[in-house]
């Protein structure tokens, strides 16, 4: 019985066809899908993005959160924010509000003078 990808799978494999130099068929081979569900999955995700890649069956809202602005463009503006939040959480530092109601970031522990 064939596996069944989620969303989010298929956009991983296209993305790594698209930066592999294999073929198709090479590329198929090695992570057991066939040529035609590859071709497939790449027309669907250029039309409807990752939407466009859920099953009929499926619900693709468990993936994606109301009022979220589906365009690439967005998701790489969130992925920037996420790598600089992780950057501040690994030094240590957290947001909080200050006294006249701006964010500024503190350190959560002193640092070290060993």
């Amino acid at each position: 019985m064939a596996k069944h990808f989620n969303p989010l799978e298929k956009e991983f494999l296209i993305h790594r066809y698209k930066s592999s130099r294999r073929t198709a068929k090479e590329f198929c081979v090695m992570n057991n899908i066939t040529e035609a569900s590859l071709k497939k999955w790449m027309k669907q995700y250029e039309e409807g993005g990752i939407e466009g890649l859920a099953r009929a069956d499926s619900e693709i809202q468990s993936i994606i959160p109301d009022g979220f602005d589906r365009t690439e463009e967005s998701y790489k503006r969130e992925i920037l924010k996420l790598r600089i939040e992780n950057e501040r959480l690994k030094k240590s530092y957290a947001v909080q509000m200050n006294s006249d109601g701006q964010m500024e970031y503190v350190r959560l522990k002193e640092k070290s003078l060993k």
